[in-house]
């Protein structure tokens, strides 16, 4: 009989890592809004989420996309594959990386 691994993810570490903002892209929706692609970095790879208007998750991310600037940090994002961060995530701002008086976690 075959045996299925099963890989353990603890998400409380998970969600005390920290992105950096890179950018985002904005175009049309299919389903007749607006998709956003936001891009991040955690300092080693980069990752990104699409997030459209018309879906029940663009709520978590409605402030973040319209206030973010280059260099937040944002926390509380699952990595869901390589590269493609969950857009289910609960985003939270942290502070700026170009913010003197931050501090980093790690």
């Amino acid at each position: 009989m075959k045996k299925t691994k099963v890989k353990t993810i603890n998400l409380g570490d998970m969600n005390k890592k920290e992105f950096i903002y890179k950018n985002q892209k904005k175009v049309k929706s299919r389903f007749g809004g607006d998709m956003y692609y936001l891009f991040f970095n955690d300092g080693t790879s980069s990752f990104r989420t699409c997030v459209d208007t018309t879906f029940r998750n663009f709520s978590k991310w409605e402030k973040l996309i319209n206030n973010i600037i280059k260099g937040d940090i944002v926390t509380g994002l699952v990595v869901k594959s390589k590269g493609m961060i969950d857009a289910d995530s609960t985003p939270r701002y942290v502070g700026n990386i170009y913010d003197f008086n931050y501090k980093s976690n790690k």
